[in-house]
Parts: structure tokens; sequence; C-alpha cells
């Protein structure tokens, strides 16, 4: 049969009891959560989280940037050298900026003319080229 019944008659038997089921429920519960991350675990690993998004952030955020400038300096004809030296915050500064840095290296597409006026046979340049070809020729 079953244990019998003994009543509770001092503190001491009552603490006992009382410390024994605690210990079992304790431990219940210690193994049922065994495999769990602790919330301290987890708070640093947040934290990393945290950290590799803000660095990753900050290099997108560089790299869009980056091709602002690189599209800005092709747009408005500057070397592509210069495209770094361009600065802003956004697309529209950063055109804003190789908008004005063009203006210093724009170049004129109106060549010189360096043949001579007139009479071509008067030209020498074009006259030593002829002679020069009339002998490669063997004429």
């Amino acid at each position: 049969m079953a244990e019998e019944f003994e009543p509770v008659t001092t503190q001491e038997q009552l603490d006992k009891i009382v410390n024994a089921k605690l210990e079992e429920n304790t431990n219940a519960v210690t193994k049922q959560f065994e495999g769990y991350v602790s919330p301290a675990d987890m708070a640093e690993k947040v934290k990393g989280y945290e950290t590799t998004i803000a660095d990753l952030t900050a290099k997108g955020k560089a790299a869009e940037q980056n091709l602002f400038r690189v599209r800005a300096a092709q747009e408005y004809g500057l070397p592509a050298e210069l495209s770094d030296r361009l600065s802003g915050e956004d697309e529209k500064s950063i055109r804003a900026d190789a908008e004005k840095m063009s203006k210093y290296f724009k170049t004129s597409h109106n060549a010189p003319d360096f043949r001579a006026e007139g009479d071509p046979s008067k030209n020498s340049a074009e006259n030593a080229l002829r002679r020069t070809l009339e002998k490669l020729k063997g004429e």
C-alpha cells in the first residue's frame, strides 16, 4: 500500500518538504529550458546584429554616393579620375558640384584650321607630305 500520511508537526519538517518540492520543480523547469538561449546572450547577439547592420548601411551609402559621383562625372563630361573630387551627400548636390566643375573643363569643339587659305599648292606642310608620299610610291 501507499505510505501512510504523517502529519507535519514542526517547522523544520515543513521546510524540508517545501524545499524538496521546490528543488524538484526547479530541476524540471531547468531541464525543460535547457537548450534555450539566455536573455543576456540574446541581447549580445542583437547588439552584434545592430553593429553589422550599421556597417552594411554605411557601406551601401558610400557605394551609392560613389555611383552618383561616377554618373555625374560621366554626364557632365568630367574625367573619371575627378569623380572622387565631387562632393555632396545626395544625388542632387553631387550633380550640382559636377556641373560647377564641368565649367572649368569644357573644351571648345571649334578646332583651329591650320590649313593655308587659298591655293593648296602654297601649303608647305601639305606639299611636304605629298612629296614624301610620292617618294614612298616611287613616282
